[in-house]
Protein backbone atom coordinates (compact mmCIF):
# COMPACT_ATOMS: atom_id res chain seq x y z
CA UNK A 1 0.00 0.00 0.00
CA UNK A 2 2.90 2.74 0.88
CA UNK A 3 4.54 1.48 -2.52
CA UNK A 4 1.35 2.50 -4.30
CA UNK A 5 0.28 5.94 -2.46
CA UNK A 6 4.21 6.40 -3.36
CA UNK A 7 3.46 5.77 -6.71
CA UNK A 8 0.78 8.03 -7.18
CA UNK A 9 2.28 11.02 -5.98
CA UNK A 10 5.45 10.58 -8.54
CA UNK A 11 2.27 10.44 -11.18
CA UNK A 12 0.65 13.25 -9.63
CA UNK A 13 4.09 15.53 -9.30
CA UNK A 14 4.88 14.39 -12.84
CA UNK A 15 1.08 15.44 -13.98
CA UNK A 16 1.88 18.76 -12.65
CA UNK A 17 4.94 19.28 -13.85
CA UNK A 18 3.79 18.83 -17.18
CA UNK A 19 1.06 20.97 -17.16
CA UNK A 20 3.56 24.32 -15.34
CA UNK A 21 5.95 23.48 -18.02
CA UNK A 22 3.93 23.11 -21.14
CA UNK A 23 0.64 25.28 -20.05
CA UNK A 24 -0.97 22.11 -20.24
CA UNK A 25 -1.85 22.45 -24.01
CA UNK A 26 -0.64 19.96 -26.59
CA UNK A 27 0.99 22.92 -28.42
CA UNK A 28 4.36 22.56 -26.38
CA UNK A 29 4.89 19.09 -26.28
CA UNK A 30 4.24 19.35 -29.90
CA UNK A 31 7.21 21.87 -30.18
CA UNK A 32 9.59 19.57 -27.81
CA UNK A 33 9.04 17.04 -30.44
CA UNK A 34 9.28 19.70 -33.38
CA UNK A 35 12.96 20.94 -32.01
CA UNK A 36 14.88 18.28 -32.88
CA UNK A 37 14.15 18.40 -36.21
CA UNK A 38 14.63 22.21 -36.25
CA UNK A 39 18.15 22.10 -34.41
CA UNK A 40 18.63 19.39 -37.59
CA UNK A 41 18.08 21.92 -40.29
CA UNK A 42 19.73 24.64 -38.93
CA UNK A 43 22.76 22.12 -37.99
CA UNK A 44 22.69 21.30 -41.77
CA UNK A 45 22.87 24.95 -43.15
CA UNK A 46 26.10 25.73 -40.26
CA UNK A 47 27.76 22.62 -41.74
CA UNK A 48 28.07 23.97 -45.11
CA UNK A 49 28.60 27.53 -44.12
CA UNK A 50 31.98 26.57 -41.89
CA UNK A 51 33.26 24.48 -45.52
CA UNK A 52 32.75 27.13 -47.46
CA UNK A 53 33.70 29.79 -44.86
CA UNK A 54 37.34 28.02 -44.84
CA UNK A 55 37.30 28.06 -48.80
CA UNK A 56 37.14 31.86 -49.29
CA UNK A 57 33.35 31.36 -50.66
CA UNK A 58 31.48 33.40 -48.52
CA UNK A 59 31.75 37.34 -49.29
CA UNK A 60 29.45 40.19 -48.77
CA UNK A 61 26.67 39.38 -50.23
CA UNK A 62 26.71 35.54 -50.68
CA UNK A 63 23.33 33.57 -50.91
CA UNK A 64 22.63 30.21 -50.22
CA UNK A 65 21.90 29.66 -53.70
CA UNK A 66 25.07 30.84 -54.33
CA UNK A 67 25.93 27.95 -51.92
CA UNK A 68 24.10 25.82 -53.11
CA UNK A 69 25.01 25.90 -56.67
CA UNK A 70 28.88 25.03 -55.04
CA UNK A 71 27.50 22.02 -53.53
CA UNK A 72 28.09 22.73 -49.82
CA UNK A 73 24.82 21.46 -48.42
CA UNK A 74 23.46 17.60 -48.73
CA UNK A 75 21.81 16.66 -52.50
CA UNK A 76 18.31 17.26 -51.06
CA UNK A 77 19.22 21.26 -49.85
CA UNK A 78 21.13 21.80 -52.81
CA UNK A 79 18.07 21.14 -55.11
CA UNK A 80 15.43 22.74 -52.93
CA UNK A 81 17.72 25.59 -53.27
CA UNK A 82 18.35 25.45 -57.07
CA UNK A 83 15.46 27.00 -58.79
CA UNK A 84 15.62 29.95 -56.31
CA UNK A 85 17.03 31.72 -58.90
CA UNK A 86 16.11 35.80 -60.16
CA UNK A 87 14.10 36.72 -56.67
CA UNK A 88 16.61 38.99 -55.65
CA UNK A 89 13.57 40.45 -53.10
CA UNK A 90 14.44 38.68 -49.49
CA UNK A 91 12.19 40.78 -47.02
CA UNK A 92 9.12 41.75 -46.96
CA UNK A 93 7.37 43.21 -43.76
CA UNK A 94 10.37 41.39 -41.79
CA UNK A 95 9.10 38.15 -42.98
CA UNK A 96 11.13 36.15 -45.28
CA UNK A 97 10.51 35.57 -49.34
CA UNK A 98 10.67 31.37 -49.38
CA UNK A 99 11.49 31.86 -53.08
CA UNK A 100 14.29 34.15 -52.46
CA UNK A 101 17.79 33.12 -53.97
CA UNK A 102 19.07 33.17 -50.42
CA UNK A 103 16.01 31.01 -48.80
CA UNK A 104 15.97 27.80 -47.47
CA UNK A 105 12.54 26.14 -46.92
CA UNK A 106 13.65 23.21 -44.67
CA UNK A 107 12.33 19.65 -46.12
CA UNK A 108 11.92 18.93 -42.90
CA UNK A 109 8.73 21.17 -42.50
CA UNK A 110 7.04 21.50 -45.52
CA UNK A 111 9.72 22.73 -48.21
CA UNK A 112 8.87 25.49 -50.62
CA UNK A 113 5.32 23.89 -51.70
CA UNK A 114 4.27 24.62 -47.72
CA UNK A 115 7.15 26.08 -45.99
CA UNK A 116 7.31 26.81 -42.09
CA UNK A 117 10.86 26.98 -41.31
CA UNK A 118 12.86 29.72 -43.49
CA UNK A 119 16.74 29.38 -43.10
CA UNK A 120 18.65 32.82 -44.82
CA UNK A 121 22.29 33.25 -44.73
CA UNK A 122 23.05 36.89 -43.09
CA UNK A 123 26.37 38.09 -44.34
CA UNK A 124 28.66 40.65 -42.64
CA UNK A 125 29.50 43.59 -45.04
CA UNK A 126 32.58 44.68 -46.17
CA UNK A 127 33.24 46.99 -43.66
CA UNK A 128 33.21 44.16 -40.83
CA UNK A 129 35.42 41.20 -42.82
CA UNK A 130 35.88 39.57 -39.50
CA UNK A 131 32.64 39.41 -38.20
CA UNK A 132 30.96 35.71 -38.40
CA UNK A 133 27.91 35.35 -41.08
CA UNK A 134 24.59 34.53 -39.27
CA UNK A 135 22.08 32.25 -39.49
CA UNK A 136 18.48 33.81 -39.50
CA UNK A 137 15.46 30.72 -38.92
CA UNK A 138 11.68 32.18 -39.42
CA UNK A 139 8.57 29.94 -37.92
CA UNK A 140 5.92 30.29 -40.29
CA UNK A 141 3.34 28.51 -41.76
CA UNK A 142 1.99 24.90 -39.47
CA UNK A 143 4.71 26.24 -36.65
CA UNK A 144 3.12 29.52 -36.47
CA UNK A 145 1.36 27.91 -33.14
CA UNK A 146 4.78 27.01 -31.51
CA UNK A 147 6.60 30.00 -33.00
CA UNK A 148 7.68 32.02 -29.69
CA UNK A 149 8.30 28.44 -28.16
CA UNK A 150 10.71 26.97 -30.59
CA UNK A 151 12.62 30.84 -30.76
CA UNK A 152 12.72 30.70 -26.68
CA UNK A 153 13.82 26.63 -26.96
CA UNK A 154 16.36 26.98 -29.48
CA UNK A 155 17.53 30.24 -28.12
CA UNK A 156 17.99 28.78 -24.75
CA UNK A 157 19.83 25.93 -26.08
CA UNK A 158 22.14 27.55 -28.26
CA UNK A 159 23.07 29.98 -26.04
CA UNK A 160 26.39 28.30 -24.93
CA UNK A 161 27.63 27.69 -28.57
CA UNK A 162 25.91 30.92 -29.90
CA UNK A 163 25.28 34.64 -30.04
CA UNK A 164 21.56 34.76 -30.64
CA UNK A 165 19.76 38.38 -32.09
CA UNK A 166 16.23 37.75 -31.18
CA UNK A 167 15.07 41.30 -32.10
CA UNK A 168 15.99 40.40 -35.75
CA UNK A 169 13.66 41.36 -38.60
CA UNK A 170 15.01 42.11 -41.82
CA UNK A 171 18.15 40.32 -42.10
CA UNK A 172 20.64 43.13 -41.05
CA UNK A 173 23.85 41.66 -39.83
CA UNK A 174 24.73 42.78 -36.13
CA UNK A 175 28.19 42.44 -33.96
CA UNK A 176 27.04 43.17 -31.24
CA UNK A 177 23.71 41.53 -29.67
CA UNK A 178 20.70 43.92 -28.59
CA UNK A 179 20.62 43.13 -24.77
CA UNK A 180 16.94 43.82 -23.98
CA UNK A 181 15.40 41.85 -26.74
CA UNK A 182 13.39 38.68 -25.90
CA UNK A 183 10.98 38.76 -28.42
CA UNK A 184 8.88 35.80 -29.25
CA UNK A 185 7.69 36.84 -32.59
CA UNK A 186 9.37 33.45 -34.31
CA UNK A 187 12.48 34.71 -36.17
CA UNK A 188 15.80 34.57 -34.63
CA UNK A 189 19.56 35.26 -35.86
CA UNK A 190 22.38 32.59 -34.96
CA UNK A 191 25.58 34.02 -35.01
CA UNK A 192 27.80 30.18 -34.13
CA UNK A 193 30.99 31.22 -32.04
CA UNK A 194 32.87 28.49 -33.47
CA UNK A 195 32.25 29.37 -37.17
CA UNK A 196 36.04 30.54 -38.24
CA UNK A 197 36.31 34.06 -38.86
CA UNK A 198 39.30 36.41 -41.34
CA UNK A 199 37.68 34.58 -44.56
CA UNK A 200 35.38 37.10 -45.40
CA UNK A 201 37.78 39.62 -47.16
CA UNK A 202 35.65 41.30 -49.36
Amino acid sequence: MPQLIAMIIVVVGALIYMFQTFGGTGDKIEGIAQKSSVLTEISNVKNGLQLALRAGDIKAGTTLNDLAELDYFAAQMNDELSDNNGVPTEFTNGKSNAKSENAYSAISFGGEDNPSMIINLITPSTAAPDARPGIRVEFTGTLSTNAGFLETQIASDLAAVADIDRATTNGVHVVSMPTDANEKDGILTIYYKDLPTGFITE
